[in-house]
């Protein structure tokens, strides 16, 4: 998985460098999510597996399945990660040019896993408390997780932070472990 997080990386800057530049963050994100649904579809992937179609008829596939967003900047977006062999990442180009997007927005994504349901007033009561502590605009996302027994567990980025029981618990087994 580092591997292709390393392959995606230039691709995911250079992108988002052009759709600032263009002020199309907005449709790039869309391309880019059409995309990575089509890559993951199995008659796409055998067609790219079959030593008998070429990249150019790969990329009429493509641009069939964009439609009207088949601009000459996609196209030779697509072109270049056919040609270098790199469409199998546009998943993890997909999900790094969306951080690059948030993080220009000043906006950020939490996911808040909580033994149980939360209202909307809670969930909103958690995003601005959120967005002050992290200093840009957060949206949670709440996922219904009961092995924590209680509290609640929020993951932003790659930052954790695990008020459950469930994660109590296994602190205090750990210290005892010592």
């Amino acid at each position: 998985m580092a591997e292709m997080s390393t392959v995606a990386h230039p691709y995911a800057r250079a992108l988002f460098n052009l759709a600032k530049q263009q002020g199309d963050e907005k449709m790039w994100l869309g391309v880019l999510t059409t995309l990575e649904e089509l890559v993951a579809d199995e008659q796409f992937a055998s067609l790219l597996n079959n030593p008998g179609v070429d990249s150019t008829q790969i990329i009429a596939v493509v641009q069939a399945s964009l439609k009207d967003k088949a601009y000459k900047d996609v196209l030779n977006f697509v072109s270049l990660l056919i040609e270098n062999n790199r469409i199998l990442a546009i998943s993890e180009i997909h999900s790094l040019f969306r951080e690059l997007v948030l993080e220009d927005q000043k906006r950020g994504d939490a996911i808040i896993e909580s033994a149980y349901a939360m209202s909307n007033e809670e969930i909103q009561d958690f995003e601005q408390l959120l967005s002050k502590k992290f200093g840009k605009k957060i949206t949670a996302k709440v996922e219904l997780n009961p092995e924590l027994i209680g509290g609640i567990k929020v993951t932003i980025n790659d930052k954790v932070v695990d008020g459950s029981v469930r994660g109590r618990l296994d602190n205090l087994a750990a210290e005892l472990n010592k």
